[in-house]
Parts: C-alpha cells; structure tokens; sequence
C-alpha cells in the first residue's frame, strides 16, 4: 500500500473512531440526564415495595393455566427478589418472585399423549415431580399420576436502553407462560406510572396499561432505529467499497510487478 492510501485509511478510521465516541458521549450524557433517575426510581420503588409485602405478609393468589395439566388455582406470590446491575449507576433492575402451591398436588392425566405433554412442559419450568403409571385392566400404560410443588418463576426486567429511548421492560410467566415486551419512556416514569405498576404486580389492575408508548413516541421511536440501520447499512457499503478498492490496487500491483519482470527477462 502506498504513503498516501496508507495515510487516507488511517484518516478515515480516525474519523470513525472520532464519530463513535461523540455518539458513546451523547448516550452516556442522556443516561445521566434522563434514565439514571428513572430507573433509579423503579430500583427505590420496587425495593420498598417488597419490603412492605414481606412485613405485612401481603397474600396474592393467582390461577395459571398449564398445557397438560389445566388450571391451577390459588398459587401464591413468594420470595420477592429485587436487585440491580449497580445501585450508582442503574441500567437493569430485575424483580423476581415465585407463585406456588401450598402444599404438593396430584394429577392424574390421560390420555399419555396429554402426560407426556404437561412432563414436557414441567421440564421446560424446571418444576421437579414425581411421576408413576395409569394402567387399564390390560396393564397398559394410559397416562400418568404427576405428584409436585407447583412453583411458578415470575421475572420483572427493566433495562435503559438511550439509543432507543426508552426502557425495555420485559415480564416472564406474569400472565401467562410467555414473555411480554414494552416500552415506557423515561420522563414517564413518575409517582403515578410506579403506582400504576405497584397495582399490576399485585394482580389489582388486569392491565398494565400505562407501559404503552402512544403513537408519537412509537413514530420516534421507529423513525430512530431506521436512521441506525441506514447508517449501519452505509458504513458497511464504504467497508466492502474500500476493501474492494484495496483488492484492485493490490491485483493491478501484482500485474504491474508480473510485468516488469517479463520485460526484465526480455
């Protein structure tokens, strides 16, 4: 490669390294400015939350329904865990607790194809039970007796996310075996939205309304993400261009020095 391409490559990855750390500067300083109190507001507030229910002994029930199994009535919230990447500065805050049985239940499931069925997604909760056969009167196996603990594993996730805008919230087995994913912004994030939230957790609103973005800060938001892609698909055309340019300089190198021997030898 020559002085000046050498020269050209090393400028034009200055200047990359240049443009990422003004946006790494611009993120940071929105996360100090705007997230950093919201999210610490939800570690405060879930984390008094918590104590309070443990004190109070504050009893929620809520009723799951289970492939194989049916529905499962009167599980119990237990074993509040809140926690967070750092208490200075805060950008995940989980709250975890279990919903669980009272006591071991029995369920007698047939055909085997529905056992099979609730042991597979038994499995997948990592629920431990005890399993043994129903027979009919050829003693063949025609479904299962499953004796366990019902202990359903609940996840509350809050996540900064600056380059969005937004906190990713993401809750696990809430309503529901699924994952359920949203977006509050940050400046949103007030004594009203927590109590709102504080509702939800304890089963007093079926809705966890006040977590939708309205259509504005969807637009925003979507409008922000098509702008990353652009500029990430842009600075992927320079790379294969450059690199592409550096091929042929190299190729037309390599025929020039092919040449020059030829004519050396002649």
């Amino acid at each position: 490669m020559s002085l000046l391409e050498n020269l050209k490559q090393e400028a034009r990855k200055r200047q990359q390294d240049d443009r990422a750390d003004c946006e790494a500067t611009r993120l940071e300083s929105l996360y100090q400015s705007q997230f950093k109190p919201s999210m610490q507001s939800i570690l405060k507030y879930l984390s008094e939350l918590t104590d309070q229910l443990k004190i109070l002994d504050h009893e929620v029930h809520h009723q799951y329904d289970m492939p194989g199994l049916g529905p499962v009535a009167g599980l119990r919230h237990t074993d509040y865990v809140v926690n967070a990447d750092s208490s200075e500065n805060t950008r995940v805050v989980r709250l975890r607790f279990q919903c669980v049985s009272d006591s071991e239940q029995t369920f007698a499931i047939t055909p085997k194809t529905n056992a099979d069925e609730a042991c597979a997604f038994l499995d997948s909760q990592t629920m431990r039970y005890t399993e043994w056969p129903i027979r009919d009167h050829q003693q063949q196996v025609v479904g299962l007796n499953l004796q366990l603990p019902v202990v359903v594993k609940v996840n509350f996730l809050f996540q900064a996310d600056p380059e969005l805008g937004s906190i990713r919230i993401f809750i696990t087995n809430f309503r529901g075996f699924k994952v359920e994913k949203s977006l509050i912004q940050p400046h949103k994030v007030d004594d009203a939205w927590l109590d709102n939230l504080g509702h939800y957790i304890l089963r007093n609103r079926a809705d966890l309304y006040d977590l939708q973005i309205d259509d504005s800060a969807r637009h925003a938001i979507r409008q922000r993400l098509q702008e990353a892609k652009r500029q990430r698909e842009l600075e992927l055309q320079e790379a294969l261009a450059r690199e592409q340019l550096e091929r042929q300089q190299q190729s037309s190198k390599s025929l020039l020095g092919k040449l020059k021997s030829l004519t050396d030898r002649l």
